[in-house]
């Protein structure tokens, strides 16, 4: 094939149109398309993520660290995770403050104890009194840390769940 057309050489050769496209091009192209492409949704992903609050590691701790606490501090010590009734009670029917200045959560944290049934589709009753204490969760992002626990008077026969959120 020749070129019939009248200009600069080598020049008007390469601008032609008779070149096609060369797998180079083609992998170069592509190439700045994805990260083009992913660079852009990187960038929005990171713009929106401030506006969704997540669940913080010092949250997590929190829950952790005051489900341990009550196991230790209301067991029996006869079975393992067995919890004295009374004393559970005695805990819960404390406000959501008190309880947060006991386990020195500060007072910008919501705080959430509950001792539902083993399937956490009722919150369990002594003596007519619900065993929960603090703000409501609903549908929160929340930190959860449960323990399954027995209570010595068979409230929870066979077990429950001991569950705390912090948010």
């Amino acid at each position: 094939m020749t070129d019939r057309r009248t200009g600069s050489g080598a020049r008007q050769r390469y601008f032609s149109g008779d070149r096609g496209q060369t797998l180079q091009d083609y992998t170069v192209g592509i190439s700045l398309f994805i990260i083009t492409v992913s660079a852009v949704l990187a960038g929005l992903l990171g713009f929106t993520s401030p506006l969704s609050a997540g669940v913080s590691s010092e949250d997590v701790s929190q829950s952790q660290r005051i489900t341990t606490a009550m196991v230790q501090n209301l067991s029996t010590g006869r079975q393992p995770n067995e919890l004295d009734a009374v004393r559970l009670n005695t805990t819960l029917n404390r406000t959501g403050e008190q309880l947060k200045s006991r386990w020195g959560i500060e007072t910008t944290t919501s705080l959430n104890v509950t001792l539902s049934t083993l399937n956490g589709t009722r919150i369990v009753e002594r003596d007519g009194v619900k065993l929960t204490v603090g703000s409501s969760y609903t549908n929160r992002s929340t930190a959860t840390a449960s323990r399954v626990v027995t209570l010595d008077d068979e409230t929870c026969d066979p077990s429950c769940r001991l569950v705390v959120r912090t948010w």
